[in-house]
């Protein structure tokens, strides 16, 4: 059997609230982990988004989520809700657009309020 990813870790000023926006805005869950239930996670297919408590600055990272049409639709939806930017571009992701420039369906950028860049891409 091949390897599979059990959990990426991203640091985080507030865990909880890192993950319950991220859960949020992809229609998923989120949950207390650790031995102190002070990291939290944010359940996915076949993977976890781990928050961890940040000592000092937090570096941004990227991480990129695919889905289906109906849950991109309704990731927008959530993204302009929330009053989150987003757009297409990842030097732009406040263009508000959702079209695809490199040919797929749809895509779109925000960024959490612990700087890290998503990016949400329409299955193809």
């Amino acid at each position: 059997m091949g390897a599979t990813i059990d959990h990426v870790a991203l640091p985080s000023r507030e865990p909880e609230r890192a993950a319950g926006l991220l859960a949020a805005i992809l229609g998923a869950a989120a949950a207390p982990e650790g031995p102190d239930g002070d990291m939290f996670s944010v359940g996915l297919v076949g993977c976890r988004v781990l928050f961890a408590e940040a000592s000092g600055a937090v570096a941004s990272h990227h991480l990129a989520f695919r889905v289906d049409g109906d849950r991109f639709a309704g990731v927008v939806e959530r993204l302009g809700a929330a009053g989150l930017a987003y757009g297409n571009d990842p030097e732009h992701p406040d263009n508000g657009r959702t079209d695809d420039p490199l040919g797929g369906p749809g895509r779109v950028y925000f960024v959490s309020p612990d700087g890290h860049r998503f990016e949400v891409t329409v299955r193809s």
